[in-house]
């Protein structure tokens, strides 16, 4: 069982912790790409072009893009995250137009 708050539950989660959970073997796939979807993403602040990753940031799309480059998720597992997201009430999480 998996005793990782949801997102919205309590303090902050970290979906860098998440997703090391998930690369671990605690979290199966489908309840991953459910809760990854439906993260509350934060705005990526000071970017600096040496560190494509904000280090002080653990809810930020990049860091789902590091555990990808670091093969804790597939790429088809971002691919279907990005399809839910794009999907979501709200739309994409970087606020960006629905793509067609």
């Amino acid at each position: 069982m998996n005793d990782t708050p949801a997102p919205g539950a309590g303090p902050a989660p970290s979906l860098r912790a998440y997703l090391g959970l998930y690369a671990a073997g605690f979290v199966e796939r489908e309840q991953m790409i459910a809760t990854v979807a439906a993260w509350p993403f934060e705005a990526e602040e000071g970017l600096d072009e040496g560190h494509p990753e904000p280090t002080h940031q653990d809810n930020t799309l990049s860091v789902l893009a590091a555990a990808r480059l670091l093969g804790q998720v597939t790429r088809e597992d971002v691919e279907e995250i990005q399809r839910r997201i794009d999907g979501r009430p709200d739309g994409p999480a970087d606020g960006a137009e629905r793509r067609p």
